[in-house]
C-alpha cells in the first residue's frame, strides 16, 4: 500500500492522516564485525534518555545487537550486550605509540587462530559447498545462551533482520512480524563470505546483509507515522585524504559501507517525502546517523578484525560518547542528523 499507518496503543489514525501522540522509535544497527562494541555504548547511552523502543533492525554485527536487545529483558540489555562484546567495565586508556602495533597483532592473531567466543578457522575443503574460512559456532554458542528466543519474537520491540541472498544479490529481510526468527536467520546475516559461510534458509543460501542493506532502515521508512530514527553506522562516509597504503585500504572500506549507508538514506527520504505528500500527511521526523570514526590506534583496514578488551572498550565509549551527542546536533540540508564528536 501507498499510505501505511503502524498502529499502536499509543498511536490512531484518521481517514486521511496519522494523528500521533509520539513518534515511533527505532534504532538501525550496521554490520561491522567487532566494531559492533560502538552498538553497544550507543545503546548504553540510548537507555539513559528513557525513550520509548518500538523497532529494531540490523545486519550482520547489527542483526547480532538488534537479537540480544530483543531477545532480553529491558533491565537486561544492556549488561547482555556487555557479556557478548567484551566490553570490561573499565576506563579507556589513552593511546599510546604501542597501541596501533598492538592492534595490528590482535587482528592478525585472530584472522591466524580465530578469537575465544567468536570464531576458529577451519580449512574450507572436503566438500561441495564453500563453507568459510572460519566457523561461527563459538558466537552461536553464546547467542543461544544469552538470547531469549521466545521473548524476541515477542513482538515488543519489533525485530527485522537482513540477509543477502548469494545468487540474485537480492536483500533478504526477516521480520517478526510476519516470521519467527531464529538463530539461522542471525548467522546467515553474519556470512561475510569468504570469511563466513553461507546459510541455508527456506532452500536460499544467504550471506551477510552487509551485501546489499549494511544499515537496513528501509523497512522503518515506509511507515507514515512519524520516526526518531537512530542510524549506529560502523563505517564513516567523510574522513580524511589517505597517507600511505594503510590509511588507503581502511578509507576503500569505510567509503563503501558509508557511502552505500549516506546515498540510501538521502534518496529513501526523499521518497517518504514524496509519499507523504500524496498521503496528505502531517508529520515531524528526526533522523539521527551515527558513525564510528576510529583513532590512528586501530588497525587500519583490518580493524574489525581487532577484538580485543581494549578496542572492545575504545569503540564502547565511543558509541556512549556519540549518542550523547546526538540530541544536540543540527539537521543538515536533506534533514539528517550527522552526529561527529570534534
Amino acid at each position: 500500500m501507498l499510505c501505511t499507518v503502524v498502529t499502536s496503543p499509543r498511536w490512531v489514525s484518521g481517514a486521511t492522516m496519522a494523528v500521533v501522540d509520539e513518534p515511533l522509535t527505532a534504532l538501525v544497527f550496521s554490520g561491522g564485525l567487532g566494531l559492533g562494541a560502538y552498538h553497544g555504548g550507543a545503546f548504553d547511552c540510548f537507555t539513559s534518555l528513557s525513550l520509548p523502543l518500538h523497532w529494531v533492525t540490523g545486519s550482520s554485527a547489527g542483526a547480532i545487537t538488534t537479537a540480544l536487545i530483543a531477545g532480553s529483558a529491558p533491565s537486561d540489555r544492556v549488561q547482555t550486550l556487555r557479556r557478548f562484546w567484551q566490553e570490561p567495565g573499565r576506563s579507556v586508556e589513552p593511546p599510546n605509540a604501542n597501541r596501533h602495533l598492538f592492534a595490528w597483532m590482535n587482528s592478525l592473531n585472530a584472522r591466524l587462530f580465530g578469537r575465544a567466543g567468536f570464531f576458529y578457522p577451519r580449512l574450507p575443503i572436503g566438500s561441495s559447498r564453500f563453507n568459510g574460512l572460519y566457523d561461527l559456532g563459538p558466537t552461536r554458542d553464546r547467542l543461544r545462551q544469552l538470547i531469549e528466543f521466545e521473548r524476541l519474537n515477542a513482538g515488543d520491540p519489533r525485530v527485522t533482520i537482513c540477509a543477502t541472498d548469494v545468487e540474485s544479490g537480492d536483500a533478504v529481510l526477516f521480520d517478526s512480524r510476519s516470521q519467527r526468527i531464529e538463530m539461522d536467520h542471525i548467522l546467515a546475516s553474519c556470512g561475510f563470505i569468504p570469511e563466513f559461510a553461507p546459510v541455508s534458509v527456506s532452500d536460499r543460501w544467504l550471506v551477510d546483509g552487509g551485501f546489499s542493506l549494511n544499515a537496513p532502515f528501509d523497512p522503518v521508512l515506509e511507515v507514515e507515522n512519524a520516526l526518531r530514527l537512530y542510524i549506529i553506522d560502523l563505517y564513516a562516509r567523510d574522513g580524511q585524504v589517505p597517507d600511505g597504503i594503510e590509511a588507503a585500504a581502511e578509507r576503500k572500506s569505510d567509503l563503501m559501507f558509508g557511502n552505500q549507508t549516506l546515498h540510501r538514506l538521502h534518496h529513501a527520504l526523499e521518497a517518504r517525502r514524496l509519499r507523504a505528500e500524496l498521503c496528505g500527511l502531517t508529520r515531524s521526523d528526526t533522523v539521527h546517523l551515527l558513525s564510528y570514526r576510529p583513532g590512528a590506534e586501530e588497525a587500519g583496514p583490518e580493524k574489525s578484525f581487532d577484538l580485543s578488551e581494549a578496542a572492545m572498550a575504545q569503540r564502547w565509549q565511543a558509541g556512549f560518547l556519540d549518542m550523547q551527542l546526538a540530541a544536540g546536533t543540527p539537521p543538515d540540508e536533506n534533514g539528517i542528523r550527522r552526529v561527529r564528536r570534534k
